[in-house]
């Protein structure tokens, strides 16, 4: 026997819009602030919380999702569509990085660090402000170090594909609290090929060469 009270009420609190079929499957993540939902329309879509957007989409060309599932302790997800299941992971989880003599360079949540392999010792140097990243899958993909400017070129999928350029100043506080500005541009790689000049892959995979470093030291 069921007994539902009356004043028991539900209140719609936000409309994600983006599905243009049935939603099979919804869930919160358990350790990030996003939803995962997957649809008959062929797609999965992740959802910023905050936000109330979405943030990314994967899709099959054939195939309906009908079932996700997260691991408890891993990043990967499982969802089930008409001719199988797919395993994916949500976020690159290996860092951007590049070695300079005993130096690495890496970027840790958003912070370009280095770690020094002689004497242990891991520091940050700038923090990295980066409009219209989020935290799927936007962390920079490449990072080359241009040690006579002490400068680095970050690569990341941004806007389809996107670059910055920071020039670390020389007082860095070992905080990694400053955000020295940055010049970006569009392309699908880029990398120093000179001790002022760089080079960029733009999308019609034409290469530019740029010369301009910006001046925050």
């Amino acid at each position: 026997m069921f007994c539902v009270q009356s004043d028991t009420k539900a209140w719609e609190v936000d409309t994600l819009r983006g599905h243009v079929n049935n939603v099979s499957c919804v869930m919160f993540h358990a350790r990030q602030d996003i939803i995962v939902s997957n649809s008959e329309d062929k797609s999965i879509r992740i959802w910023d919380m905050s936000k109330r957007t979405g943030v990314q989409t994967f899709r099959r060309e054939q195939d309906r999702f009908w079932i996700l599932a997260a691991h408890p302790e891993m990043n990967v997800l499982a969802a089930g569509h008409d001719s199988g299941m797919i395993v994916f992971k949500l976020e690159r989880e290996r860092p951007a990085f590049a070695v300079q003599g005993s130096t690495l360079y890496y970027i840790k949540e958003r912070y370009l660090r280095t770690y020094d392999f002689s004497s242990q010792k891991d520091n940050p140097l700038i923090s990295i402000r980066r409009p219209g990243a989020t935290t799927m899958n936007q962390a920079p993909r490449s990072l080359s170090y241009n040690a006579a400017e002490n400068a680095v070129l970050l690569c990341s999928d941004i806007d389809g594909g996107s670059y910055e350029l920071y020039a670390i100043p020389k007082d860095t506080s070992g905080k990694g609290e400053s955000t020295p500005d940055s010049k970006r541009g569009l392309g699908a790689a880029a990398v120093f090929v000179a001790r002022n000049r760089f080079a960029v892959l733009d999308r019609n995979h034409n290469q530019v060469m740029h010369n301009a470093l910006p001046t925050s030291y």
